[in-house]
């Protein structure tokens, strides 16, 4: 069971390229953000290894069944809508930024809401599946994906073009004080333990992940290659000017054998996938949120047929994306991003203290039965 937990490390390592993380730390490579990634590192490994114990202490539960036992019903209910939100809304900008450089890159001529339409009827259908299938999925298109994704990056990393001066240039900023949102777009990178919220259901009694120092390898690997590699390729000032970082990054290389000469249309067509796991995985998760609130609910990770609150739910979300892509722009879209990126970081500190408290709260309650449970026998 394990290898689950590593699937979710590894492709929201990869998917932070849909989110700005890399642009937003080219904004700030020469006043805080290489600083902030040597934090983040640091960081995000003590809250990945942290976060991960506290969820084996509560086997079988989801973090908002954790909530619905240990807290007063209120507090429980407001703490599952505001992760509700926070998940919703990682699906809805990864949807709307995809479906912007699909357009952009495939065909500029092509009604924006199209392709927005599609993607959001493959997140609805995809979502709204039980907690068991979801993750079936994810592990199928994983496994599809992550190998041509790694050769990919491989092929940046020792491509002749890649400029190792201005990498070496940028790191020497390494002294510069941090910036907050460096450091915040830095820590999502290792924000794939957090999907225990939902899939800690899965878990059973005694479950053990090992080999959890992996995490910190694949996520520093992905960090530092999604900033440094655009710098090779357009330099030191140069890579400020791109809007599509990445995808302009893709387009620079090329494929010596077989019959696609471009990488960017099969690094489109990868992150395509990935992007619809990453959808499907948030919006599952801040569907699973809403329902909990729910008086008397009862968790299902195993539910079939799928019940109509997951479809109203789903596509209640997919409305939503669809006013947001009316409102925004490239600049807002950039705003939320940045502010998501702040909260998510924040929420994750707030979950670990509440997790903390609330598995010292069981220990002594715990106790506390024992010892009354043997005080009955005695007497």
């Amino acid at each position: 069971m394990a290898r689950y937990f590593y699937y979710h490390v590894l492709y929201v390592g990869m998917i932070n390229i849909m989110l700005f993380v890399p642009s937003i730390l080219e904004q700030h490579r020469f006043n805080g953000a290489v600083s902030a990634m040597a934090i983040a590192i640091v960081v995000g490994t003590i809250l990945a290894y942290v976060t991960t114990s506290l969820f084996l202490r509560f086997p079988g539960m989801g973090l908002a069944d954790i909530y619905n036992n240990l807290m007063p019903r209120g507090i429980a209910v407001a703490l599952n809508l505001a992760g509700s939100v926070v998940w919703m809304l990682a699906g809805i900008l990864v949807i709307y930024s995809y479906s912007a450089t699909i357009q952009q890159f495939f065909n500029p001529d092509m009604n924006p809401y199209l392709f927005l339409l599609l993607m959001t009827i493959a997140g609805i259908w995809g979502a709204s599946r039980c907690t068991r299938t979801v993750q079936f999925a994810q592990e199928i298109l994983l496994l599809l994906c992550a190998p041509l994704i790694l050769m990919i990056l491989l092929k940046a990393i020792f491509s002749p073009w890649l400029d190792w001066d201005a990498i070496r240039v940028t790191s020497g900023y390494v002294r510069t004080t941090p910036s907050f949102i460096s450091f915040c777009a830095a820590t999502f990178i290792f924000a794939g333990y957090n999907t225990l919220a939902v899939y800690n259901r899965l878990l059973p009694k005694g479950t053990k992940i090992r080999f959890r120092w992996i995490t910190p390898l694949f996520c520093t690997f992905f960090l530092f290659v999604s900033f440094f590699i655009p710098i090779g390729f357009h330099g030191t000032v140069g890579v400020g000017e791109h809007i599509y970082l990445w995808s302009e990054t893709a387009d620079s290389m090329i494929l010596e054998y077989g019959f696609v000469y471009r990488v960017l249309y099969l690094f489109l067509l990868l992150y395509t996938a990935l992007s619809l796991m990453f959808v499907m995985n948030t919006w599952h998760t801040a569907m699973e949120f809403i329902k909990a609130c729910r008086p008397k609910h009862t968790s299902q990770p195993e539910q079939f047929p799928v019940p109509r609150a997951n479809w109203w739910i789903t596509i209640a979300f997919a409305g939503i994306t669809f006013l947001y892509s009316l409102w925004t722009n490239e600049h807002r879209n950039q705003w939320v991003n940045e502010n998501w990126l702040i909260a998510r970081a924040i929420t994750d500190f707030v979950t670990v203290l509440l997790l903390g408290w609330l598995a010292i709260r069981k220990i002594r309650k715990n106790k506390s039965t024992v010892q009354l449970e043997t005080a009955t026998q005695d007497s």
